[in-house]
C-alpha cells in the first residue's frame, strides 16, 4: 500500500515509482524501467537507481510521529540493470540515535533478486507537529 496523506512523494509519483510501507522504518519502492531510463551505454542510468532508493528512503524516514530529513545517501553501484528490468529498492532503519536514523538497503532486479546496488543513508529525525 502506498503511504497515505501528506507523506505522498510527488516526485516519486511523477517518475512512476511505487512506494510501499512494510512497517516502521521499512519500505520498498519499485519502478519498471523503459527506454527513457537509458544511459549512453544502453543500460539503466545510475540516477534512476538513486531515485528509486531515494523514494524508499524518504518513506522510511517519515511516519505519523516523525518527520525525517535525509542528510546523506551513498549508493554503491554493483551491476547494471537492463532496460525493461524492474528495480526494487528495499530500505530499513538499522540504527537510531536520539536525533538520527541510519538506513541500510539494496536495489535489486525485481524478477531475479540480483543485488544491483547497496544503499546507506542518514536522516535527521524530528517530531511531527500537527
Amino acid at each position: 500500500m502506498t503511504a497515505p496523506g501528506p507523506k505522498n512523494d510527488a516526485f516519486a509519483a511523477l517518475l512512476g515509482i511505487d512506494v510501499q510501507r512494510r512497517g516502521a522504518g521499512h519500505t520498498v519502492a519499485t519502478l519498471t524501467t523503459d527506454d527513457g531510463h537509458a544511459n549512453p551505454h544502453g543500460t539503466v542510468h545510475g540516477a534512476v537507481f538513486y531515485a528509486v532508493a531515494g523514494a524508499a528512503l524518504a518513506a522510511a524516514a517519515n511516519d505519523d510521529e516523525h518527520s525525517g530529513i535525509v542528510t546523506s545517501v551513498l549508493v554503491e553501484y554493483l551491476r547494471p540493470a537492463a532496460i525493461g528490468d524492474v528495480l526494487l529498492a528495499e530500505v530499513s532503519r538499522g540504527v537510531s540515535t536520539e536525533r538520527e536514523d541510519i538506513f541500510i538497503g539494496t536495489v535489486r532486479r525485481g524478477d531475479r533478486g540480483d543485488v544491483l546496488a547497496w544503499v546507506r543513508a542518514r536522516g535527521t529525525r524530528r517530531s511531527r507537529q500537527n
